[in-house]
C-alpha cells in the first residue's frame, strides 16, 4: 500500500511537468497477498485519481507472486492510536489534544516537502516532555504548490503505521474549513488534503489489504485554526511549524510568505487566538503594495498579485456574514452542514482586522482599511462583535470532539 500510494504521488508530479498527460492505463506492479481483491482496489483507485486530479486513468495491478507474502509483522501494542502529523500548527495541537483524549500516541511524518527538520525540532523541544514520538517515513519529494495526492499518501502510511502497531485509530487534526473548504473564486483551486471522499476512498484500500476497518478521527472538523491555536497545549511551539504553500525558506528567520492562503489563514488565527506567530516576508494583511518583502531578494516590492488571495478571503469572510456567498459555495458548505463552522471562520478573519486596525492600529494596507471600514459601516463587523469573537476564542469555549469519526 505504501508504494502504491507514494507511485501515485509521483505520477501526480509527472502530470504537472509540462507536456505531460493522463495515461489512459496506469499499471502498477505490485506483490499481492493471496486474499487481496485487485478488482475492488483497482477500481478505488481510479475513482481516487478521478476525484483528486480529475483525470480518466484506469488503474491496473499487475502481480508478481513468486511466494505468498508474509503478513507485515507487528511492532507491539505500545500506542493506542496514530495522529498525522505534518509539521502545521493543526497537527502540533492535535498530537497533544489525541494525547490526551485517547491516551499513548505517536506521530507519522512523511517527508516529502522539506519539513523533516521543523518536525525533529518540534519532536525534540515540546513532544518529547509528552513522551510522543513522531515517525519520520521518507517518499519522494513533491513539487512546490498545492499537492491533492499528499493526503491520501498521509493517511495510508498513518494507517499502515497503526496496523503495525496493532491499533485502528487514525487521528487527522486538520481544521474543518480546510477539510471542506469550497472555492472562493470561480477558478479556484482548493485542497482535497482530507475531503472525506478521499477518507472514504482510502478507508475502503485499507480494509483490502489488512481485512480491518480503520478509525479516521476528525476532532477538529468543527473548529477553525483560530480555535486549534487556541487549545494548543504547545503554544511556545507555534512560531516553529510552518503552513506556507511553499517550504523554500522555512528554515530562515522569515519562513512565510504572507500571502498564500495558509498564510493568510494562519495570520489572522493567529491574532485572534493572540499567541506569538512566525515571521513573514509579504505580510499583506497590514502592509501595502509597494512595501519592501522581508527576507528574501534585495530590492523585492509586494505587487498588486501579492494581496490576490487576501482579497478573495475577505470577500469570502464578508459574503458568509451577509449571506451572500454563491450558490457553488453555498451548496458545498451546506452538503456538510457546516454553516455554523464556515460564520465562526469569518468572524475570525473579520476580528483580526478589527485588532490590526482598530484595536492597536498597526495595519497600513489602504485596502484592507477601507475594507474594514466598510464592514464596520455595514454592521458585518463591529468593536463588541469582534471582542465577543476573541473572547470566546481565547476562553476555549469551543473543544475537539474525539467521538466524530468516519
Amino acid at each position: 500500500m505504501a508504494y502504491i500510494a507514494a507511485g501515485l504521488f509521483a505520477y501526480e508530479s509527472f502530470l504537472k511537468e509540462e507536456g505531460h498527460s493522463a495515461a489512459n492505463v496506469l499499471s502498477i506492479l505490485v506483490r499481492v497477498p493471496d486474499g487481496l481483491r485487485n478488482d475492488i482496489v483497482e477500481e478505488t483507485l481510479t475513482d481516487l485519481l478521478a476525484f483528486t486530479l480529475k483525470v480518466d486513468t484506469k488503474v491496473k495491478l499487475v502481480g508478481v507472486k513468486s511466494k505468498s507474502v508474509l503478513p507485515s509483522k507487528k511492532v507491539g501494542g505500545k500506542f493506542g492510536s496514530v495522529c498525522l502529523f505534518s509539521g502545521g500548527i493543526d497537527s502540533l495541537s492535535g498530537i497533544g489534544q489525541t494525547k490526551d483524549a485517547l491516551g499513548p500516541t505517536h506521530g507519522v511524518f512523511v517527508h516529502h516537502d522539506g519539513l523533516s527538520g521543523i518536525v525533529g525540532k518540534l519532536e525534540e523541544r515540546y513532544l518529547k516532555q509528552s513522551k510522543t514520538h513522531v515517525h519520520r517515513i521518507g517518499t519522494q519529494t513533491g513539487p512546490e504548490g498545492l499537492q491533492q495526492l499528499r493526503g491520501f499518501v498521509y493517511m495510508t502510511v498513518g494507517g499502515i503505521s497503526a496496523h503495525l502497531h496493532n491499533t485502528t485509530n487514525v487521528v487527522i487534526s486538520e481544521v474543518g474549513h480546510t477539510m471542506f473548504q469550497p472555492e472562493l473564486t470561480a477558478l479556484d483551486e482548493v485542497t482535497l488534503t482530507t475531503h472525506p471522499t478521499l477518507v472514504r476512498l482510502t478507508k475502503t484500500l485499507l480494509k483490502q489489504a489488512y481485512n480491518r476497518d480503520f478509525d479516521f478521527y476528525e476532532p477538529f472538523a468543527d473548529l477553525t485554526k483560530a480555535e486549534t491555536i487556541a487549545l494548543c497545549e504547545f503554544k511556545e511551539g507555534i512560531p516553529y511549524t510552518n503552513s506556507c504553500r511553499t517550504t523554500r525558506w522555512a528554515y530562515s528567520s522569515v519562513s512565510h510568505c504572507g500571502c498564500c492562503y495558509g498564510c493568510i489563514v494562519r495570520r489572522v488565527s493567529c491574532i485572534v487566538a493572540g499567541v506569538k506567530d512566525a515571521n513573514y516576508a509579504a505580510d499583506v494583511l497590514l502592509r501595502n503594495v509597494g512595501d519592501d518583502i522581508f527576507g528574501r531578494r534585495p530590492g523585492s516590492k509586494i505587487k498588486t498579485e501579492h494581496l490576490d488571495n487576501l482579497y478573495a478571503l475577505l470577500r469570502f469572510a464578508r459574503d458568509i456574514v451577509e449571506n451572500k456567498l454563491d450558490d457553488i459555495a453555498e451548496f458545498k458548505i451546506r452538503t456538510f452542514a457546516k454553516q455554523e463552522l464556515y460564520r465562526r471562520f469569518a468572524l475570525d478573519i473579520l476580528s483580526a482586522l478589527y485588532v490590526l486596525y482598530d484595536q492597536d492600529r498597526k495595519g497600513s494596507n489602504v485596502w484592507v482599511k477601507k475594507f474594514y471600514d466598510e464592514c464596520k459601516k455595514d454592521g458585518i463587523i463591529t468593536p463588541d462583535s469582534a471582542r465577543n469573537r476573541i473572547q470566546e476564542v481565547r476562553e476555549q469555549e469551543f473543544k475537539p470532539d474525539f467521538g466524530f469519526k468516519l
